[in-house]
């Protein structure tokens, strides 16, 4: 069965920002799609972190 497909739709401004620390690799992943969409990183990190709280799913060990 295929993956969901992240959808990305415009979305209004955030009203406050704080910083967060990832993974080198990750960070380039996220400049390759940036440089796709002409999306700033900001807006892309958001998009991903929101899709993947909408869709986390917390299991025991």
């Amino acid at each position: 069965m295929a993956q969901p497909r992240l959808v990305i739709e415009k979305e209004k401004q955030a009203k406050a920002i704080k910083p967060v620390f990832i993974d080198v690799e990750l960070l380039e992943q996220i400049k390759e799609l940036k440089q796709e969409t002409g999306w700033p990183i900001q807006r892309i990190t958001e998009k991903f972190i929101r899709y993947g709280l909408e869709n986390v799913e917390v299991v025991e060990e």
